[in-house]
């Protein structure tokens, strides 16, 4: 039996209706999503666990690994004229809160850093590997060592959150850390492929995050500045916290 009119046109106000109700629910998930990316980004840094966590039994690593130019004696690598105060910086190339947080405060970061106001000191882990069942962020983090190598590690170090893969666990495919070189201006290509190639750094991958466990750094982002870390109970907004950064930093110094 063919439907009526009338019967059609309240089909097509239903479908209407059902078409707008699935919309305005999927633009509230989004906004949730994005209020909460920034909420457990503040109340995990505060806590220094960060959105990814894990539990390492990797807590030594050979010393006397090969460490990109200027690295220190933990693997991490610093940053400015300034010798104090310092803001170490804790993260994981595969981690998106890190994202986030470049993304939304590594400006000020740099900026303090460029104004002479704090050094900065990256720690590059490694440790989402193991949750995520792939070696992602060990390969992300040799390449940046790379890089370093050559004088580039910020570039790449942008450039490699800045292309981070949308689902997390689908990681970094080895002919996208090299196109990242270009990208950043790596200046020896072949230099660099060989490096990547041959996993030269990744004795220092594993010296950073072992380091990281055995100092009780749990989880990524992780910031700390003048040796505690970031206490960003009061942020609202990113903003906030760039403010409270900065402020840290000033009492620190």
């Amino acid at each position: 039996m063919s439907s009526t009119p009338r019967e059609s046109k309240r089909t097509a106000r239903e479908r209407l209706a059902e078409e707008r109700a699935a919309q305005q629910a999927a633009e509230r998930r989004r906004e949730q999503l994005i209020r909460f990316g920034l909420i457990a980004v503040v109340f995990l840094v505060v806590a220094g666990v960060g959105l990814a966590v894990w539990a390492s039994n990797r807590t030594s690593a050979d010393p006397d690994a090969r460490k990109p130019a200027g690295a220190q004696e933990d693997g991490g690598l610093p940053f400015g004229e300034a010798s104090t105060p310092v803001i170490e910086v804790y993260e994981d190339f595969q981690c998106p809160a890190c994202a986030q947080f470049e993304a939304n405060v590594g400006e000020t970061i740099v900026g303090l850093q460029e104004d002479g106001k704090a050094k900065v000191v990256y720690h590059v882990l490694s440790f989402l590997d193991d949750n995520l069942g792939n070696d992602s962020s060990f390969r992300a983090a040799n390449a940046a060592g790379c890089a370093q190598e050559q004088g580039t590690f910020i570039a790449y170090h942008d450039t490699v959150y800045a292309n981070q893969p949308a689902t997390e666990g689908d990681g970094f495919t080895d002919e996208q850390l090299l196109s990242f070189a270009e990208t950043a201006g790596v200046p020896d290509q072949g230099a660099f492929e060989t490096c990547v190639q041959e996993s030269t750094f990744g004795g220092w991958v594993d010296l950073v995050q072992a380091n990281a466990t055995d100092s009780q750094i749990t989880g990524t982002p992780t910031i700390v500045v003048g040796g505690e870390k970031l206490d960003l109970s009061s942020a609202q907004s990113w903003e906030d916290v760039s403010a409270l950064l900065t402020k840290a930093v000033e009492d620190a110094s």
